[in-house]
């Protein structure tokens, strides 16, 4: 031992040695425990990608239900916005041909809408008892993929979900639309008779109303009440408006402005005329104002939308005319007694007049023809009073002859109101019911919807072997680790969950995926247009909600013209969008979700079958030290094999999509590789991955 002492000069040559020798030793030993450490571990490796591959199948099902889920909502949508926009055509007569169309589609489209149901749901809960099959056949490909590492391998693995039961879907749906659709069937046709017979009332209406208008003040600068106002008795202001347009105009505003007139013109009067006979003609006008102006306060004109009601009284043109009011009674003109005859003169200031004992009328004038004398003067006969307004009603310069034009074209709106009224009650009585009902299908829209419970929607536990035999030392051989070990057969556990990607969203690959269902659509017309700006539309709206649904009934309205000369059309347009505008549709949770690897026992604690209980025993045993169970093998093995009988080909059919007015696609499931043949195969990987698992012992066997 002296021979190794350390001085200031050094160590012994033989030290020396020694300790390179063990420095040596150490390093391949290090090296070598690392290589078989690393090849033990890589395992682990394998069974973290393999509960990944077996939870992406429970994702990508999911990206399929959700495909089926966007489909349903969107054909709900479009045969009530299809249904919505038929009922508005249905209000303008051009567009009946649209009207039965769109309503025809919005039918099939319900239809199309439960049959696809029903088919996606069968096909989803197909694809739902054979998904815990595809998910142990993706680890197994995932596994075999995985061969190749630090020694040579030869993986085997299985998977299992969490929770293995699922949800049926296919529950009776009940949200009003087949309702919806049989009662707008049943009604459209009346609806369209009575808006082609409103719409032609509502035409004579509106010629009617024209006419007022040009007589009042459309036809201005020519003759017409306004002008004639403006010159003849200087009116202007809020006295004497004009209008640009017959919208804005109503007959109240003639109205108005009649008595503005006659009330200028009497405020404005002044005797005129060089002869008597003259100043008489300008005496009995001064008499016409007043009388105007007692008529027409009692004139009105009610014009709602209920209905419409007016009185504007005509004013006498002739003395056949003049008989009939109260001027023909009146005892108003003086009576003279000349020489035992009777004359009876326009006013007191005729010169002839002085001395009148009594006042008469132009009724006992014309009564006692054969009594009376014609005044030398005023000239006064009856016809004087009756042909006062006689000239300005007859000719285009007389505000009379407009006035009366005006009045006639009121009575002409009033009895076009009388019939269109009605009618538009009617129309909108049998509408307001029909919509509340679609407002109903789009309040209940969740109840055709597809919710999808799979089995692993908790996650997928996944079991992974190695059973190749390796030499711990090969393609390492050294001198200084001793050979003959045996890598023996290694296993692992891993588990993974579908976590939210929030950086990421689903919904534009949903909506991209049912677009791509249907390639094109036939037909052109405003029909076809309607129907296909609603559907490119409504495709939106389980990533947009609300806001997709709007847009496509403005789609739809913009295909046709809803101007009617009743204004039904436009009346009914405001009303689906109202009903439109109050379902207060939410976009559907389109947030992506991705497998990640999690901690097995949070998976595993989240279901409550078989599995998951032996899962946590076994889990339990291991932690502890004790020998491992295979209790939790054996049930992965007992559920891998669920569905193999109902697999035959890489691809599930799920539904199909058809629309009315279109083609149809079948929306697939593609599973992992080609499956064809291989049962025996699969079968007996399962029989090997069974016979490896019950060979492995160990503390930590299930990490």
């Amino acid at each position: 031992m002296m021979g190794f002492v350390r001085d200031e000069r050094g160590v012994t040559t033989p030290a020396m040695a020694v300790a390179l020798f063990v420095s040596i030793a150490l390093i391949f030993s290090g090296a070598q425990l690392y290589r078989v450490q690393s090849a033990a571990a890589d395992i682990q490796e394998v069974a973290d990608v393999c509960a990944l591959a077996a939870d992406n199948e429970v994702a990508g099902l999911e990206m399929v239900a959700n495909t089926c889920d966007g489909a349903c909502l969107s054909l709900t949508l479009l045969s009530v916005t299809l249904h919505g926009l038929g009922l508005v055509a249905a209000c303008v007569p051009p567009a009946e041909g649209v009207s039965v169309k769109l309503i025809e589609w919005g039918r099939k489209t319900a239809e199309a809408r439960d049959a696809f149901y029903q088919r996606a749901c069968a096909g989803l809960n197909a694809a739902q008892r054979v998904l815990p099959l595809l998910a142990t056949c993706n680890a197994m490909k995932v596994a075999r993929a995985n061969a190749q590492g630090a020694m040579e391998a030869d993986h085997v693995a299985a998977a299992v979900l969490v929770p293995q039961q699922f949800t049926e879907l296919g529950a009776p749906v009940d949200d009003g639309l087949a309702d919806a659709s049989d009662g707008i069937d049943d009604e459209a046709q009346r609806i369209r008779d009575k808006a082609r017979e409103a719409e032609e009332a509502a035409e004579a209406a509106n010629a009617a109303k024209e006419r007022g208008f040009q007589e009042d003040c459309g036809a201005e600068p020519a003759y017409c009440m306004r002008e004639r106002a403006t010159s003849l008795a200087g009116l202007s202001g809020t006295d004497n408006p004009a209008y640009a347009s017959v919208d804005a105009w109503s007959f109240q505003v003639a109205l108005d402005r009649a008595r503005a007139y006659y009330q200028a013109r009497l405020a404005g009067w002044q005797l005129e005329g060089n002869s008597v006979e003259a100043q008489a003609d300008s005496v009995i006008r001064k008499r016409f104002y007043q009388y105007a102006l007692e008529e027409l306060a009692d004139a009105y004109v009610h014009d709602e939308s209920e209905g419409f009601s007016a009185h504007i009284p005509h004013l006498f043109r002739n003395t056949d005319e003049m008989r009939a009011t109260p001027l023909y009674t009146e005892a108003i003109y003086p009576i003279t007694s000349v020489d035992g005859g009777q004359t009876m003169h326009a006013w007191s200031g005729c010169p002839r007049a002085a001395g009148a004992g009594r006042m008469g009328s132009v009724s006992e004038l014309e009564s006692a023809r054969g009594s009376f004398m014609k005044c030398a003067s005023c000239e006064f006969v009856p016809s004087s009073v009756g042909s006062v307004a006689a000239a300005s009603t007859s000719i285009k310069n007389g505000f009379e002859n407009h006035y009366e034009q005006m009045r006639q074209a009121c009575e002409e709106y009033q009895r076009a109101r009388a019939v269109l009224d009605p009618l538009t009650a009617e129309v909108k009585a049998a509408i307001s019911p029909l919509l509340d009902a679609l407002g109903f299908v789009l309040a209940n829209a969740d109840a055709c919807r597809i919710h999808l419970e799979p089995p692993g929607r908790f996650g997928a536990i996944a079991l992974a072997v190695n059973s190749a035999q390796n030499a711990a030392d090969a393609g390492f051989e050294s001198s200084f680790v001793s050979g003959g070990a045996t890598l023996g057969t290694r296993a692992a556990v891993s588990a993974a969950a579908l976590v939210e990607d929030g950086t990421e969203s689903a919904g534009a690959l949903v909506t991209e995926s049912i677009a791509s269902l249907v390639p094109g659509t036939g037909g052109i017309g405003a029909a076809a247009s309607a129907a296909v700006g609603a559907w490119m539309a409504v495709l939106r709206a389980y990533e947009d909600g609300q806001a997709a649904l709007q847009d496509a009934v403005e789609r739809g309205l913009d295909s046709f013209s809803q101007n009617s000369a009743g204004g039904i059309g436009a009346w009914a347009a405001d009303a689906l969008s109202t009903v439109i505008a109050a379902a207060g549709l939410e976009p559907a949770d389109t947030a992506c979700r991705k497998p990640q690897v999690l901690n097995t026992r949070h998976v595993a604690e989240a279901g409550d079958d078989v599995v998951c209980v032996r899962f946590i025993e076994a889990k339990d045993a291991a932690l502890a030290g004790s020998t491992t169970s295979t209790s939790f093998a054996g049930a992965v093995f007992g559920s891998a094999l669920n569905g193999l009988d109902e697999l035959s080909d890489d691809r599930i059919q799920i539904a199909q999509v058809e629309l009315p007015f279109g083609g149809g696609r079948v929306i697939n499931w593609a599973v992992p590789g080609s499956v064809d043949g291989s049962s025996s195969l699969l079968a007996s990987a399962l029989s090997a991955l069974g016979s490896a698992a019950s060979t492995v012992t160990g503390d930590r066997s299930w990490q």
